[in-house]
């Protein structure tokens, strides 16, 4: 038996070994398959809302939560804080960390004042780092915009182009301009070619959007497709691993009956 005060410890079990050498050598198989099983499970709540996709959506939370506490302490902390601090002698680093911790007194009902300084001191620094980057990023791509309509070095469809854009923003504008009525047919008809084009420039953003969400699904289907379906193909051949798919179909369509036969059977909504 090993003594516990022993510096030396004992050598792993046989099958603790085995299981490692395993792992080692199956790890790309054993992500797929971990991949696969995420992919159906998060996809389930399409049908409906399942202890399954609850499950490994605290998994994914909880995972994202841990990886991101390690990027904070391994990229910002770490570097940038802790080791000039105690590394480098840098001594007054310790005060970000007695004005980091003055957030957490938002939790004590006695001392909540104390947060709302540092939350106070961070809004205005973030407001005026905004204002900032609103005067040197934007302002110049607003006044690059304005483009003069005709010129020697302009050719006519960059002439059609700007007064377009002209057209597009001095309607989009008037729709906003809500200090005086609009009774003049000619406010009025640019105010609602204004209306049309910000329907039409807010559905184009809502495509783009709808396209974002349609490649992460491209990219999950083929990675079921490519990666997935030759691992699915190499373990059929085991009984094994026939009769472990059958009942997992079976015990999933015995569960899809279930939910549906309580849904039929629930009483309808008071109105």
């Amino acid at each position: 038996m090993w003594d516990m005060r022993s510096p030396v410890a004992p050598p792993a079990p046989k099958e603790e070994a085995e299981v490692a050498d395993w792992l080692s050598n199956h790890v790309t198989s054993v992500a797929t398959w971990c991949g696969a099983l995420s992919t159906f499970a998060i996809y389930s709540v399409l049908y409906a809302e399942n202890k399954f996709y609850r499950l490994f959506e605290h998994i994914f939370i909880g995972l994202a939560t841990g990886y991101g506490v390690y990027i904070t302490w391994a990229e910002v902390l770490g570097p940038k804080w802790w080791e000039p601090m105690v590394g480098k002698g840098q001594w007054y680093w310790v005060f970000a960390a007695l004005l980091g911790s003055m957030f957490y007194f938002m939790y004590s009902k006695k001392h909540a004042w104390v947060s709302r300084v540092i939350f106070g001191l961070f809004m205005g620094l973030s407001a005026g780092l905004m204002f900032r980057d609103l005067y040197e990023i934007y302002f110049p791509q607003m006044g690059a915009s304005m483009k003069p309509i005709v010129g020697k070095s302009i050719g006519v469809w960059e002439s059609v182009n700007v007064i377009i854009f002209y057209v597009i923003l001095l309607s989009s504008m008037s729709y906003f301009f809500f200090s005086f009525e609009h009774g003049n047919p000619v406010i009025r008809r640019t105010a609602a070619a204004g209306r049309w084009f910000l329907m039409i420039g807010f559905g184009a953003i809502f495509g783009a959007t709808v396209m974002g969400r349609m490649t992460l699904f491209i990219g999950r289907l083929s990675f079921l497709v490519n990666d997935w379906r030759p691992e699915v193909a190499s373990a059929w051949r085991y009984s094994s691993f026939r009769i472990v798919v059958i009942v997992l179909a079976l015990a999933a369509a015995f569960l899809v009956y279930r939910s549906i036969s309580a849904r039929r059977g629930a009483p309808p909504p008071s109105s």
